[in-house]
């Protein structure tokens, strides 16, 4: 971070290292923030999604200060089941995240529930561990294809703070996950995964929504998609739509859906016209929290998406009942 402010932009590569510790973190009156401020200013979290004909895995390591949290949850898209575990830490305990997006270790332990995520570089790959008691082994490696085109993007959040995120789709992916006595080898020319990695010293109290797709159409090609609304669009956006590894940016995205009830069909648009797309939820995952200091109203839908999108050479693809994801979140950290 030169002179103590982050690089901001859009860009289409991997870091080596967020040294947030370098940034001049002032208040709103302009004043040196204090070392307490620092510590519970800035968040950081990883999401890693696997996505097959059959099912969903979702998994996540938070590290809001106040709190810690992981979760995960295989959803079945055959029997409709959606199978969750989540913990909490108090003050990030037993929780470490890495500052290199491909380099280290970021762990969360409670009890018998361990969660590793080791990231490495050349490849580019991340090994995800999970073990919860006799219940829950997961054993998985997500490579990043060598053509793939990550995205990555800082921008301004609130007044004194940013946000960084990187993402990732149609990761290549092997190894194996057991839940509750139930199999499950990975097969990676049938399952894809994704991530995001995101950090920063995000405002106080925030909400946005979120879409993913990572899959595969019948015709071979591999399909990402990664919309989001209402966080990471000051000045830059993350919307990005890839084929076959190469990105293609989008404009912002509009996300209409009933709060009373996200199991009705979500519309998805872009204002470009390059994304169109219905969402068929078909599970939902949900987490409330509602304390002093921290607040969180977090929905995560599996299910099937449909409709077309467009890529900056005007090629339009058909998207018909995909698996994916859609999120739905306000915060207060």
């Amino acid at each position: 971070m030169p002179n103590g402010q982050p690089q901001y932009g859009r860009f289409q590569q991997t870091f080596s290292e967020v040294n947030h510790r370098d940034f001049e973190y002032l208040d709103p009156m302009d004043r040196p923030a204090n070392r307490l401020q620092r510590h519970f200013g800035f968040n950081q979290f990883h999401f890693i999604g696997l996505h097959s004909e059959d099912y969903t895995l979702a998994c996540a390591i938070a590290n809001v200060q106040y709190v810690a949290t992981a979760f995960i949850y295989l959803f079945d898209h055959q029997s409709g089941q959606l199978h969750p575990y989540r913990f909490i830490q108090p003050l990030g305990r037993h929780c470490q995240l890495s500052p290199r997006p491909f380099s280290g270790l970021s762990q969360f332990r409670k009890g018998a529930a361990q969660f590793r995520i080791q990231a490495l570089e050349r490849p580019n790959r991340y090994r995800l561990n999970v073990s919860i008691a006799d219940r829950v082994q997961v054993d998985v490696e997500l490579t990043q294809p060598e053509t793939f085109e990550p995205v990555t993007v800082c921008s301004r959040a609130g007044y004194n703070g940013w946000a960084f995120t990187q993402k990732h789709t149609t990761l290549t992916v092997t190894g194996h996950v057991l839940w509750q006595g139930l199999n499950i080898p990975l097969d990676g020319n049938k399952v894809t995964g994704s991530s995001d990695w995101s950090c920063g010293f995000m405002q106080r109290e925030t909400a946005w929504n979120w879409s993913s797709i990572s899959g595969i159409l019948p015709d071979g090609k591999r399909l990402g998609l990664n919309l989001a609304c209402g966080v990471n669009e000051t000045s830059f956006n993350e919307n990005t739509l890839w084929i076959d590894g190469r990105a293609h940016a989008l404009a912002p995205a509009h996300f209409e859906f009933n709060r009373k009830n996200r199991m009705e069909t979500w519309h998805i648009t872009s204002s470009d016209g390059a994304v169109d797309l219905r969402f068929n939820p078909e599970g939902c995952h949900r987490e409330k929290i509602n304390a002093l200091l921290v607040a969180s109203n977090f929905s995560q839908l599996p299910g099937k998406y449909f409709g077309t999108v467009t890529d900056n050479d005007g090629h339009s693809y058909q998207v018909q009942g995909i698996n994916g994801l859609i999120e739905d979140h306000y915060a207060k950290w």
